[in-house]
């Protein structure tokens, strides 16, 4: 006859190996473990590119690149990694296409973050397009030898309430990234959810910016500390 405790034990066995299959099959819940050498590229638009640059200084103090690379050199000091950035204002999957041999491959990254969308939602790109594109846009990247973690995009705009004036866009190309991410079987960073839980908390006064954002799509120094947790919570 099989005891208690034995049955207590298996039990707790099968939740485990549960819970580890959900983490698997959940691409929000993917992470990446770093290693010797490791070489991180974040790869965008405008987001990105002001993230690097630390721009406008009368907003940004410290950008989410330099935040990231500070707290890995902290966490990770004996892996030597390297963190770096790729972006241009104004650009949409399309451009990244265009210029991911030259500008982000050829640096031989291991991990690359693409953080883009907003310009193609405000562009009209349809979740179709904005489908293929970010999955050539992957297997290239894989191809060339990294490993991608791909994040939905932010904003326009801060209200709490889906009334910003592309939400709708927005919203449905988030939920194209959520669709990629699972399909490829790669590590989802739900900035979209992490912003619109964030504004529900805090924006009690439904404003349209001054939270994450000084202009309700580019992070002020705030965004930028929310961005970085955002972005290490998928490295361990």
């Amino acid at each position: 006859m099989v005891g208690e405790p034995f049955k207590i034990r298996l039990r707790t066995e099968i939740l485990s190996a549960l819970r580890a299959s959900a983490a698997e099959d959940d691409p929000a819940r993917q992470t990446i473990e770093l290693k010797q050498g490791d070489r991180i590229i974040f790869f965008g638009d405008s987001l990105t590119q002001l993230a690097g640059t630390e721009e406008p200084k009368k907003h940004v103090t410290k950008g989410y690149v330099r935040i990231v690379r500070e707290r890995l050199q902290e966490t990770h000091k004996d892996k030597d990694i390297e963190v770096d950035w790729v972006a241009t204002g104004g650009h949409k999957v399309i451009d990244l296409l265009k210029r991911v041999d030259k500008d982000v491959i050829a640096k031989k990254p291991t991990i690359v973050f693409i953080q883009i969308g907003v310009n193609d939602a405000g562009a009209g790109v349809t979740p179709k397009q904005f489908k293929a594109q970010l999955e050539e846009l992957i297997e290239r990247l894989q191809r060339g030898g990294a490993k991608v973690i791909l994040c939905s995009l932010t904003s326009l705009g801060e209200k709490h309430d889906g009334t910003n004036r592309i939400d709708k866009r927005l919203d449905e190309l988030a939920d194209v990234a959520r669709t990629v991410a699972t399909e490829q079987k790669i590590p989802l960073n739900d900035l979209r959810k992490a912003f619109v839980n964030y504004w529900k908390e805090h924006n009690t006064d439904n404003k349209p910016s001054g939270l994450l954002t000084y202009d309700g799509n580019h992070f002020n120094d705030t965004g930028m500390k929310f961005v970085a947790e955002q972005m290490l919570k998928k490295l361990k």
